[in-house]
């Protein structure tokens, strides 16, 4: 079946797009690959129309041949950012164009075995998310998961339309009859993945997508077990020694990233504004602006309020003194600024009362860590020593889906004791860069056949991939009789 043929069966995407409207724009061509952008139509928490951007990475050899073609889809959501130029389709992110040139090329001929090149030859679609590219004017909905995931797979849609185009008029390669995607990314890309994992098993889309899992790396499942660690931590939680204190928040900018997002898209916060959430101090620092010009990267963010912290701070008719400036914040280095909770908030955050349990139940309902069972399999990765995206994330998820430990889902912690920043910048290195983490994809693709629609058919496809129930892939076609999987369904082989 080729992959139009797929997109078309698709019918939740019908009613948004049905056939897409423009090429590809290549921006960018790499040794082994090209990249382009390209616009596509989703829906916003309120259900209204708009355009988001996303990148599109293709594999694409110097000569290809006859036999060349495309063996997965990696379906890649980014990390937090607070400026533009940080967005997958920014001609600034060099960065990202290096990491993805190399995962979808793959290290052939630098003496990698073959769980490393197991994630080669792909396609990669990376969107920009409502509120950055070229939907940069908008407000963007930080941590609204459902929706988040609904406008990735709206990407992931209109993206392979347009590169069965290409297919088509012979400007891109085709896809493999086994060929297979994964979902994936780190800290906000770490909770999106697993976003869009649920969204791709519970509106049916697995077996036309070829799902096999997700990895995600340090990644905000459970809100209100954040805030819970911020409250409480003293720098010795989870076998971890750090030097975080109880009641800071090291990376402040996201308090108002997330109770933002929850205002615009929302329910239970219509009629509340930030003034309910946070003290006149902490918003005349000027952060609601920094972060709604999206010019200003979480570094640049840390720097302007180092700066205020040393010198002071008039605004909107208002002096505050360095002294005043320390209660709010603390910086153990210039690089470094964390944010008092106590005095960033208004009263009753700790014990979530009066209009703070409306946010708590935006948090609860933004939390992925329950409330589902997952049909593929999951490799998390965190950090014990994580001080932005605490360790209890990964396990209010391993706590909800006890049984399924090992089999459905496994934790790889090597990366403890380092920190958030660290631990993403290492997560990328091994995943991309040297490919180290190829493993982990072998270990999603074998994952079982839970969940998958049973079916009683022929398959004419000999170089298609089979696994028996166990997820073991198998040396060619079945020869006994059974039940095997290939392709995302259950075949029975009479």
């Amino acid at each position: 079946m080729g992959i139009l043929t797929v997109l078309l069966c698709i019918s939740w995407a019908k009613a948004q797009v049905t056939e897409p409207s423009d090429s590809l724009k290549q921006v960018y061509k790499s040794s082994d690959a090209l990249f382009y952008t390209f616009n596509y139509p989703s829906k916003s928490a309120t259900g209204e129309d708009v355009i988001l951007s996303s990148l599109l990475v293709a594999w694409m050899p110097k000569a290809p041949a006859t036999t060349d073609s495309i063996e997965s889809l990696h379906i890649y959501s980014h990390y937090t950012i607070t400026a533009n130029k940080d967005c997958p389709t920014s001609d600034q992110n060099t960065q990202d164009r290096l990491l993805f040139g190399m995962l979808v090329k793959g290290n052939y001929g630098m003496g990698l075995n073959a769980a490393q090149n197991f994630i080669s030859h792909g396609v990669l679609i990376a969107p920009d998310y409502e509120g950055y590219g070229v939907s940069m004017d908008r407000s963007h909905p930080y941590l609204a998961q459902e929706l988040t995931a609904r406008q990735v797979m709206d990407a992931v849609e209109y993206g392979l339309a347009l590169y069965q185009k290409h297919i088509n008029d012979k400007r891109a390669l085709d896809f493999k009859s086994d060929w297979r995607s994964f979902s994936w990314g780190f800290s906000q890309g770490g909770a999106v993945a697993l976003a869009v994992h649920r969204y791709i098993e519970e509106n049916d889309l697995s077996d036309r997508l070829r799902f096999r899992g997700s990895i995600c790396g340090d990644g905000p499942y459970d809100l209100p077990a954040t805030m819970q660690y911020y409250m409480e931590d003293n720098g010795n939680s989870y076998d971890a020694q750090t030097t975080h204190q109880s009641g800071m928040c090291t990376l402040p900018m996201v308090m108002p990233m997330i109770v933002k997002g929850a205002l615009d898209t929302h329910p239970a916060m219509k009629g509340h504004t930030l003034e309910d959430f946070f003290s006149q101090q902490f918003l005349d620092t000027g952060i609601m602006n920094w972060l709604a010009s999206k010019s200003y990267t979480t570094g640049d963010i840390s720097k302007l309020w180092y700066n205020q912290l040393q010198n002071g701070l008039y605004a909107n008719g208002r002096r505050y003194t360095s002294a005043q400036m320390a209660e709010l914040f603390y910086s153990p280095s210039k690089n470094e600024v964390w944010g008092k909770l106590d005095k960033m908030f208004t009263p009753g955050f700790k014990n979530f009362a009066g209009k703070w349990q409306d946010l708590y139940q935006a948090m609860v309902d933004n939390s992925l860590a329950a409330g589902w069972k997952p049909q593929h399999r999951i490799q998390f990765v965190h950090s014990r020593g994580d001080m932005v995206v605490p360790f209890s994330n990964y396990l209010s998820f391993r706590d909800a889906h006890a049984e399924d430990e090992d089999e459905w889902f496994r934790l790889d912690d090597s990366l403890t004791p380092q920190d958030h920043m660290a631990a993403g910048t290492n997560f990328f290195i091994a995943l991309l860069a040297t490919g180290a983490y190829g493993e982990y994809f072998q270990w999603l693709d074998a994952s079982p056949a839970t969940g998958i629609r049973s079916m009683e058919m022929s398959v004419e496809d000999e170089g298609a991939a089979w696994y028996d129930l166990s997820g073991r892939r198998l040396n060619g076609r079945p020869t006994a009789k059974g039940i095997y999987v290939v392709g995302g369904r259950k075949i029975a082989i009479k």
